[in-house]
């Protein structure tokens, strides 16, 4: 499929979704929120895949947030509806039932600062920048910047949504943001490493993993335990789990070939 502000490739069982705006640093409009969800949805459906790496072109910025262009001229119902959109493809990464890994070089900074921490890991070169700077045009942070206590604590928190400030990425490694920091050098390596990493294990159980996450993050302890509890049944049926247990008795590292029958 062709798309107007990213690009998509397919590398062995990685779909790699590129954020392609780098002449606006790749700063985000309704196509590009339409798009990820598109493409993402394109990789669930594709058995092939089992991973999505969600990265940007241009080497100087990830994403620098939202597009001015989008919406300087919204009234509020405006403004409500791009909130919405806003949120529709965060959830999207963060409930699909695939793993999503964010490769951040350069400027992470609000709205895309939220799209990373949608996905499942975030890995940053030690060039790139973390922050909420809205606040400093008298705008809130707000969508999935309400992951951020859960990830960083709130203290960080309001350092990022009340100050401003900017984190590089050695801080943001330290306080808990990102899964890793790396050499400009090293990324794409490490990038790789990691989903394939991912893409080694089963697809039934990592996706049943990130929706009881999910559910930990989301409803009260009891609720996501017991959640837990009676999903992990389904998964316990699939023919990748047998291979797991198969290969754990045979001394012999497992070959997951997804499907659930």
């Amino acid at each position: 499929m062709a798309y107007e502000t990213i690009l998509c490739r397919r590398d062995g069982k990685i779909l790699r979704i590129t954020l392609n705006r780098p002449k606006v640093h790749n700063a985000i409009n309704k196509p590009m929120l339409r798009e990820i969800r598109e493409a993402v949805q394109e990789a669930v459906d594709d058995p092939r895949i089992r991973v999505v790496c969600l990265g940007a072109a241009g080497g100087k910025a990830f994403s620098a947030g939202i597009d001015v262009a989008y919406v300087k001229d919204l009234d509020g119902y405006g403004t409500r509806e791009v909130g919405r959109e806003l949120h529709k493809t965060f959830l999207a990464l963060r409930t699909q039932e695939i793993p999503i890994v964010c490769a951040i070089d350069g400027l992470c900074l609000g709205a895309g600062l939220e799209m990373a921490l949608s996905c499942d890991f975030m890995i940053a070169t030690d060039r790139s920048t973390f922050g909420l700077p809205n606040i400093h045009r008298g705008i809130p942070a707000i969508v999935e910047a309400a992951i951020l206590p859960i990830a960083v604590g709130i203290q960080a928190t309001r350092e990022l949504c009340y100050l401003g400030k900017y984190w590089d990425s050695a801080k943001a490694e330290r306080r808990g943001l990102i899964h890793q920091s790396t050499s400009v050098d090293d990324f794409e390596r490490e990038v790789t490493a990691l989903c394939e990493a991912l893409a080694s294990k089963s697809p039934q159980a990592i996706g049943t993993q990130k929706e009881i996450i999910h559910k930990w993050m989301t409803t009260d302890m009891e609720s996501a335990i017991d959640f837990s509890i009676n999903t992990v049944v389904l998964n316990w049926l699939t023919p990748d789990q047998k291979e797991g247990m198969g290969s754990f008795l045979e001394k012999r590292e497992a070959q997951f070939k997804g499907g659930t029958r």
